[in-house]
């Protein structure tokens, strides 16, 4: 037979406390009707809400998508470089595109649909999902201060601004930072500078390598009338490296494959080099960033007299 010792007492009539309970509480939960064991499940719910979109993917897709959120203006302001000229500017995100090109005005494009009294147009020189722009006369008094109101293709609304007179100024850019070669704002960081420029090269070198450019090429079946359908699955159009390359001594140009791209510009606009090819595209835009390079063009087909005809886009991003 064994006996149990009571916290070291030895007379057997000290009242001694067990101080791994309270004397009026019991922690196994049978007072309270609790089981303090089975602790709370924290695990979060899963989301079941379907993940928002891009800006870029809602672009084009908004109709499929069904969930793209409203437009979201940022600024608008009479400025310089809307293709180049002056003109108003509107910067946010989530701008869609309509589908659709004005094919007797040089296919402009159709989206938004600004809602300031002096514009009523859905058509811009312009138009990418965080940056869309209609040229207009060099004349600030009429083309800022007075608000500017989107109206996206699916119906939705943007806030309100007042336009800016920013006459004399080039386009803050929007960029998203992706490498989606059809996404317009990918690469629409600050121009590469000629210090950013001079730093990638080793001396006493007189070329720097930015990266292998891999251009994609996707097409889609329009109607002048109807409208565009749904692009097809992308393809490999051309690889090739780009470069920066000393010329005429002091100055740095921008070569895809060994076609020059112009020298570094002192803009900050939309489009800073446009590079030559032998290929379909004729030529890309080029927006030669201090980390990155994107190239894009847009083609289309004659207008058949069914109103058929045939878009090409052209795309390329890279990072360095």
């Amino acid at each position: 037979m064994f006996a149990c010792s009571s916290g070291g007492s030895t007379s057997g009539t000290d009242s001694v406390s067990d101080l791994s309970v309270s004397d009026s509480s019991d922690l196994s939960g049978s007072g309270s009707g609790t089981d303090l064991g089975e602790s709370q499940d924290l695990a979060a719910a899963p989301d079941l809400k379907p993940a928002i979109p891009s800006d870029a993917d809602c672009f084009t897709d908004w109709k499929q998508l069904g969930n793209c959120p409203a437009p979201q203006i940022t600024e608008s302001y009479f400025g310089n470089n809307c293709v180049g000229t002056t003109g108003v500017f509107v910067a946010g995100r989530y701008f869609q595109s309509g589908n659709k090109f004005w094919t007797s005005n040089g296919f402009m494009p159709y989206g938004p649909y600004a809602m300031a009294n002096n514009l009523n147009r859905d058509t811009w020189n312009y138009l990418s999902p965080r940056l869309v722009c209609i040229t207009t006369s060099n004349d600030a008094s009429v083309w800022s201060g007075f608000a500017m109101q989107l109206r996206n293709p699916d119906g939705q609304l943007s806030n309100s601004v007042t336009v800016l007179n920013k006459a004399g100024l080039y386009p803050a850019l929007p960029s998203s930072g992706t490498t989606n070669p059809f996404d317009l704002n990918a690469c629409m960081d600050t121009p590469m500078t000629m210090t950013q420029a001079q730093a990638r090269f080793v001396p006493p070198a007189s070329s720097a390598a930015l990266g292998t450019v891999t251009i994609s090429r996707r097409s889609r079946a329009c109607n002048a009338v109807s409208g565009c359908g749904s692009f097809g699955a992308p393809t490999t159009e051309a690889t090739l490296p780009a470069t920066l390359q000393v010329t005429g001594g002091t100055s740095i140009e921008l070569r895809l494959g060994g076609s020059s791209c112009g020298t570094l510009s002192a803009s900050s606009g939309v489009v800073t080099n446009t590079c030559p090819s032998t290929g379909p595209a004729g030529s890309y835009s080029a927006h030669l960033a201090g980390n990155c390079l994107m190239l894009w063009q847009r083609q289309f087909s004659s207008v058949a007299g069914d109103g058929s005809y045939t878009q090409t886009d052209y795309g390329a991003v890279i990072k360095f």
